[in-house]
Order: C-alpha cells, then sequence, then structure tokens
C-alpha cells in the first residue's frame, strides 16, 4: 500500500501537569500562555516585559514568569516550548536549545524551525475539531474554522453529549463490546442526519 505523505502527523496532546514554556510576553505570546493553560498545562512564561495581558495571567496566577532575558537552562526540564518574541535570533536560539535537549519546540511565524505546528483550534462542550494547511496558509485555517463553527458546531455538540451519556449507560450493562460499537454508531449516524 501506498501512503500520501502528509508534512505534518495529526495528534491532540494531553498536557495536564505538563511543563511547558513559552519565550515572549507580548500578545501572540499570551494567546499561546492562555491556551497551554486551558489544556492544563504548568506554564512558564520567559520574558523581560510582559503585555498588559500577560501580566493578568500572572498576577491570577496562571502562568508562573521568569522576568529574565531567554536562557537555554529555563527550558530545562519542559516537554515543549513555544518561541513568540519579535527577535528572530532569540527564536533561532530557543529552536536549537529545544532540539538539543530533546523538547518539543515551536516557533511561530517559523514552522521550519519547527517541530510542531498549532493548529487552528475550535472547541465547544468536548468537541475539539483542529485544522491546518500544513503552514501555507495560516489565516486560510482561521477562516475554515470559523466556518465550521457556523456551519457545524451547533448540530454536532447535542449529538456529543446524547452519545456519551449513552456510552456511559452501555459501560454499566452486559453488552459486548461489538454490540456497544453497533448502537453508539446507529445514534451518530441518526444525529447527523437530524436536520
Amino acid at each position: 500500500m501506498v501512503y500520501a505523505f502528509m508534512k505534518y502527523y495529526p495528534a491532540f496532546l494531553d498536557l495536564h501537569g505538563k511543563r511547558c514554556c513559552v519565550i515572549g510576553g507580548g500578545s501572540v505570546a499570551c494567546r499561546k500562555a492562555r491556551s497551554l493553560r486551558a489544556a492544563g498545562a504548568a506554564v512558564t512564561v520567559i520574558a523581560p516585559r510582559l503585555s498588559r495581558g500577560m501580566e493578568v495571567l500572572a498576577a491570577k496566577a496562571e502562568v508562573r514568569c521568569i522576568r529574565q532575558a531567554y536562557q537555554s537552562k529555563y527550558i530545562r526540564g519542559s516537554f515543549l516550548v513555544i518561541a513568540a518574541t519579535a527577535d528572530p535570533a532569540v527564536n533561532s536560539r530557543v529552536s536549537s536549545d529545544a532540539a538539543r535537549l530533546k523538547i518539543l519546540s515551536n516557533i511561530v511565524d517559523c514552522p521550519s524551525k519547527s517541530d510542531f505546528i498549532v493548529p487552528s483550534v475550535l472547541h465547544k462542550q468536548g468537541l475539539i475539531i483542529a485544522v491546518s494547511t500544513s503552514g501555507l496558509a495560516p489565516s486560510l485555517s482561521r477562516q475554515i474554522r470559523l466556518d465550521l463553527r457556523k456551519k457545524l458546531v451547533e448540530k454536532y455538540t447535542p449529538a456529543l453529549r446524547a452519545i456519551a451519556k449513552e456510552r456511559r449507560r452501555l459501560r454499566g450493562t452486559s453488552a459486548c463490546f461489538a454490540r456497544r460499537k453497533h448502537i453508539l454508531a446507529r445514534m451518530a449516524r441518526r444525529a447527523l442526519r437530524a436536520p
């Protein structure tokens, strides 16, 4: 079998309790820190200056801040690191240091120096849809996400709740795996055919 080449392997990471670093204190870095926190990561921000938004996160103890210029010692032991500074030289150093330390890295606006890219994400009530154009056109990813929000989310989230409830109920019964799978698949088909 011949497989079509994909530039990236799509995956959802469990970041709960994992140390993740954001290099930079501006608005982009703040957005990255917020999304990492929303995923349960323990976020450390490394930047000599912080935006108002980042100051708010620090004041609420949502992130730990190291108010210093970047040094590789600050990222040791991290699961992943995101560089979101306005200085390409710093971002490049973060990429090199992360590779040497075997830490996953994302260098904002520089996919060639990144181990992963961050897709445009739509999430509501347990439903997560990630859209990527493989770094070729991030603005299109955002537009696709907005289009999906308008057209699909209101249709899918009620189905998700109903199927999740039935799945929990079925786990408490003697129905075999194949039977449970059949029931849930039928529910999914019915729910998504509904107007």
